[in-house]
C-alpha cells in the first residue's frame, strides 16, 4: 500500500486546476449570467403585462366616455409596442368595433385582418375571423367568406363556422349545403343555448332536402 503524501495531492490539484481551473469558472460565470438573463426576462416581461394592462384599462375608460382620439391612441399603443400581450388583440377588435359603428369598413376590416393574424389568444384569432367572415358577408363578397370559415380547427367554435358557412352558401343559393351546415351548428351547440331556437329557424326555414 502506498503511503500517503500530501505533497503529492497537492501537486495534483494544481495540476488539474492549471488544466480545467478556467473552464470551470467560466463555466460558473456563463451559469450565473444566464441565471441573472432568466430572472431579468422574467421581470421584464412581467412589468410589460402590466403596463399593457394598465392602457387597456384605460382604453377601455376612455372608450365608454367615447375619447375616440385617446381610444385610437391607447389601442395604436398596444398594437405596435405590446403586440406580444393578449392586450393587443382584444385592442384590435375593440378598434375594429369603433370602426364599424363608424361606418368605416375598410378601417373595421383592417383590424379585424390584425387581430385574426397577430393575437396572441386563440379564441381572439378566432373572433376575429368569424366577424370578417360575417363582414365579407354583409358585404356580397361571399367567396371571401366561405375561404374565411372553411377551416379544420374551428377550437370549440364549430357551431359559430358552421352557422356563417350556412348564411354564405344561402346566400350563394345552395340551400342543401346551407341545411347541412345549420344541422352541423345545431348539433355543436349546448342545448340549454339560447340560440339553439335560432339556429333551428334557420334550419327548418329550408324545409327538407331534395331528394338527389
Amino acid at each position: 500500500m502506498e503511503d500517503y503524501n500530501p505533497d503529492d495531492q497537492l501537486a495534483n490539484l494544481k495540476n488539474w486546476w492549471k488544466q480545467y481551473g478556467n473552464a470551470l469558472i467560466a463555466g460558473i460565470i456563463i451559469g450565473l449570467v444566464l441565471l441573472a438573463g432568466g430572472n431579468y426576462w422574467k421581470q421584464y416581461k412581467i412589468k410589460r403585462a402590466e403596463a399593457a394592462s394598465q392602457i387597456y384599462e384605460n382604453l377601455l375608460a376612455d372608450f365608454q366616455q367615447g375619447k375616440t382620439d385617446a381610444v385610437n391612441q391607447a389601442a395604436a399603443k398596444l398594437m405596435q409596442d405590446y403586440d406580444a400581450t393578449p392586450y393587443a388583440g382584444k385592442s384590435a377588435l375593440l378598434m375594429a368595433r369603433q370602426r364599424f359603428e363608424a361606418n368605416d369598413i375598410a378601417g373595421t376590416r383592417t383590424h379585424l385582418e390584425w387581430a385574426m393574424k397577430n393575437a396572441s389568444e386563440t379564441h381572439v384569432q378566432h373572433s376575429a375571423r368569424l366577424r370578417l367572415a360575417r363582414l365579407f358577408l354583409d358585404q356580397g363578397e361571399t367567396a371571401s367568406a366561405l375561404a374565411l370559415v372553411q377551416i379544420k380547427d374551428t377550437n370549440g367554435f364549430i357551431s359559430e363556422y358552421e352557422e356563417i358557412q350556412g348564411d354564405v352558401l344561402l346566400a350563394q343559393g345552395d340551400r342543401d349545403g346551407a341545411r347541412r351546415a345549420y344541422q352541423v351548428a345545431i348539433d355543436n351547440i349546448t342545448r340549454s343555448s339560447s340560440y339553439l331556437q335560432v339556429l333551428t329557424m334557420k334550419r327548418d326555414n329550408l324545409g327538407s332536402e331534395k331528394a338527389p
